[in-house]
């Protein structure tokens, strides 16, 4: 199993976690079975998954230790320490000399020669004889003292209460003293009872992987905990980072996750859009399960953050749009004309309009060359475009005032053809602000 990887995303941990959680199997306890490799082995888990004995226990242990599934103590196993069997059968040997040949009865002591044995030893032909000094014992509690029931050795004449125990191993013979036996301790597993591990597992096995073939299917790269560097220097971690190279701009989406019994507050709100504006990612995603607070959700929609709660999941996840190009782009575009640039965003999945006209947070309308639409299902990405013609290099303030009007609008891709070339105030504003530039001979009308 690949360590570098949650535990839930090996195939089998995942065959077993969707049997546990979906109610197939309710628990997996052990089972003895002298023929198998432990002499012990899990049989509801041995039918959801194909593993040896070995490799299966490995796997409940590290979903135990990951706090997936719980533990409790089941039976302690004991086996031979030279085949490893668990098929022994226990014994009963003398204390003194170690022979097996013992009895167990009660035993009397004669008072005359202190001769000690069971009481079947005495007995002859209906009488009580001592069969040391051959004197008939009239009364048991005169003439022999009852020690009570112990066990006494055919071989040695030791007496004794308890026995040695040594372990006979039905496999390889071997007689194994108790205190060299080996030990095994045999747990019972069963999926955890702490709800947040169980959200968590729900949506990490059912509902995130086909988000990631949703964002895939949108012509995005996906990266799962993916780290990315922000203008602050620091290394921000997102639990998805979904990528698109549109030859034109690089569309970025990150993506929260949160799995909690409890509402989700406004602090991990306030978290996941700090990291984003830090790394200039503008499109937002948080998936919510199962719910977020209402001043959670005021804050997110006010920082235009799109918000998955979980009764949206199979809505949103089922939505049908049609399939666009693989991620990312072989070369960069080289700009030639308006038509093409249309032509090239709509084969990417954007909608693009001439001349459009957009209102602005301030109330203003403004008009935009070409304004370039996709709806992605999740998050609705806009490209600015600006087209300025002049007879010299193009100065700033035509670049500002695009800029300006993209700003009004909460456009944060923008792209500007200039005719012929943009000059250097330009330029340096342009690489500040993110404007992607394109300087052409000519324009078509």
């Amino acid at each position: 199993m690949d360590i570098s990887k949650p535990v839930w995303r090996d195939e089998k941990a995942a065959k077993l976690l969707g049997a546990l959680l979906s109610g197939t199997v309710v628990e997996l306890k052990p089972q003895i079975d002298p023929d198998r490799e432990m002499g012990y082995y899990y049989p509801e888990a041995a039918k959801v998954v194909s593993i040896s004995d070995k490799e299966l226990l490995a796997l409940l242990e590290s979903l135990a230790k990951a706090g997936i599934l719980e533990r409790v103590f089941s039976e302690k196993y004991i086996y031979c320490p030279q085949c490893k069997s668990l098929n022994l059968t226990p014994g009963y040997y003398c204390v003194k000399c170690g022979s097996g040949r013992i009895v167990r009865g009660r035993v009397l002591v004669h008072t005359v020669c202190q001769y000690a044995g069971v009481e079947e030893e005495f007995s002859r032909s209906g009488k009580m004889v001592c069969p040391k000094c051959y004197q008939e014992l009239r009364s048991t509690g005169q003439d022999a003292t009852s020690l009570g029931v112990l066990r006494k050795c055919r071989d040695c004449g030791e007496v004794f209460g308890h026995p040695a125990i040594k372990w006979r191993c039905l496999k390889c013979g071997a007689v194994v003293p108790e205190e060299k036996a080996m030990e095994v301790d045999a747990y019972t597993y069963a999926l955890t009872k702490k709800e947040d591990m169980r959200l968590t597992l729900t949506f990490e096995m059912n509902h995130k992987p086909r988000l990631v073939k949703f964002l895939q299917e949108r012509g995005f790269e996906v990266h799962e905990n993916a780290k990315a560097k922000g203008r602050s220097g620091a290394e921000h971690m997102f639990d998805m980072l979904a990528v698109r190279d549109d030859g034109v701009v690089q569309h970025r989406i990150a993506v929260g996750i949160e799995n909690s019994a409890q509402e989700l507050g406004i602090d991990r709100v306030f978290s996941f859009d700090d990291k984003a504006y830090d790394c200039g990612i503008h499109d937002k995603i948080m998936v919510v399960v199962p719910t977020m607070k209402k001043e959670a959700e005021a804050l997110a929609d006010q920082q235009k953050i799109k918000v998955i709660q979980s009764w949206d999941l199979d809505s949103v996840l089922g939505l049908s749009l049609p399939q666009v190009e693989s991620p990312g782009v072989a070369e960069s575009f080289r700009f030639t004309s308006k038509s093409a640039l249309a032509e090239y965003l709509k084969k990417r999945g954007y909608e693009a309009e001439q001349y459009a006209v957009m209102r602005g947070k301030s109330g203003a309308d403004h008009t935009f060359d070409m304004l370039a639409t996709r709806d992605d299902g999740l998050t609705v990405h806009r490209i600015a475009i600006g087209i300025e013609v002049s007879d010299t290099a193009v100065k700033l303030d035509r670049v500002f005032e695009f800029d300006d009007k993209a700003y009004d609008c909460s456009i944060q891709d923008k792209v500007l053809i200039v005719v012929p070339v943009l000059g250097p105030e330009g330029k340096r504003f342009a690489d500040r602000q993110k404007i992607r530039v394109f300087e052409a001979k000519a324009i078509e009308p």
